[in-house]
């Protein structure tokens, strides 16, 4: 018997949102007007919030910490620019500012769609990964297992028989289910005999983890259940599946 057949029943909607990218706004340019704008020569109250800022006059101090915020939300300092580079980012913003805007020519488009794709892939790095977040907390919450390979375990009912190789045929039942609890009724079998290796490389290796007569709930992350081309299209593609499994018995191979 082969690997079990996709689901026939629409999916449901992702336990997590996707990822959003950011672009990289043009508010960043802010940042040169408000570094190379003229300073006001009267006499101002000096603003105290921070060593930065106060030794500007109290009106420029707002924009000068608002300059530095836009900054670092949209990553200047990570882009790494050399003080020459900066300083012709600023020239340009400046000579927009005045009335004198310089054309978006070929090697300015590259360079930012460069920077574009640099802050994109910054943030995205940065952001939560529902997929680990999901097994840290069986990990740390549900005393879940995990092997080398990222299959994650419980073993609920130890068996006390022997433990089936990946060539050997088994006995086994199963029941899928997404992590949201929706049970996946194509991916369920009850007591059925399969070769151990025919099964999902997740839940293979979680039945070889059994004794006969033992019992376990393996959850497989997405690259331990179906490959990229053979992923069912009901099912939201990088969804965690959660397997409870039973081992029955070991098929001898003279059966």
């Amino acid at each position: 018997m082969k690997k079990p057949s996709p689901p026939a029943t629409p999916a449901p909607a992702p336990f997590w949102r996707p990822l959003a990218l950011v672009a990289l706004v043009a508010n960043v340019a802010l940042v040169g007007w408000l570094w190379r704008a003229p300073r006001n020569s009267a006499a101002e109250p000096a603003a105290a919030a921070t060593p930065a800022t106060k030794s500007l006059p109290r009106d420029r101090a707002a924009y000068a910490s608002l300059g530095s915020y836009m900054a670092e939300n949209n990553r200047v300092p990570d882009l790494k620019w050399t003080e020459p580079q900066f300083a012709a980012f600023l020239d340009g913003f400046r000579a927009s500012y005045e009335g004198r805007g310089l054309p978006l020519d070929d090697d300015a488009k590259k360079l930012r769609d460069e920077m574009s794709r640099r802050v994109q892939g910054m943030v995205a790095a940065e952001q939560p990964n529902p997929v680990e977040d999901y097994f840290r907390t069986l990990r740390e919450k549900e005393n879940v297992l995990r092997t080398a390979s990222g299959l994650h375990y419980r073993i609920t009912e130890s068996g006390n028989g022997a433990t089936p190789r990946a060539d050997d045929s088994v006995v086994i039942s199963f029941a899928g289910r997404l992590p949201d609890g929706q049970t996946l009724p194509p991916l369920t079998r009850a007591r059925v005999k399969m070769v151990v290796h025919d099964l999902l490389p997740g839940l293979a290796e979680g039945v070889q983890l059994l004794r006969v007569g033992g019992k376990a709930l393996v959850y497989l992350p997405p690259e331990l259940a179906f490959t990229e081309k053979d992923w069912p299209p009901q099912l939201v593609k990088g969804t965690p599946l959660v397997f409870f499994v039973e081992l029955h018995e070991i098929i001898p191979v003279t059966q």
